[in-house]
């Protein structure tokens, strides 16, 4: 579980934070995450404007922002291929979405 010094320092850089303090964080993170991965526990990690990974019942689901894919794509490209397409469609929640509500059985452990 070693983290890579120089992306931890650029996070760090970005962030304005104490390189230890980033590591810390991500260490502690990682460490809760994988607990609850072995023991079978749904997850919700937020991915801030990006979206939300999801794990429930040991299947993986990403639910992207709307703003995030739209500052990726283009405007009219996502309107053109997202919207016409069901399962890209499921993908795509607006940001602030409460997590509790992409989920199925609405109780996951929720990373900020």
């Amino acid at each position: 579980e070693n983290l890579d010094p120089l992306r931890t320092f650029e996070v760090a850089t970005v962030l304005g934070l104490p390189r230890c303090r980033v590591e810390g964080a991500l260490q502690a993170t990682m460490s809760l995450l994988s607990r609850c991965l072995g023991t079978g526990e749904d997850v919700a990690l937020v991915l801030r404007d990006i979206g939300v990974l999801l794990v429930e019942q040991r299947k993986v689901r990403m639910r992207f922002y709307y703003d995030f894919l739209e500052a990726v794509s283009g405007k009219e490209n996502l309107e053109k291929g997202v919207f016409k397409i069901q399962e890209l469609l499921d993908m795509v929640v607006p940001q602030g979405v409460p997590v509790a509500a992409l989920t199925s059985f609405g109780s996951v452990i929720v990373f900020p």
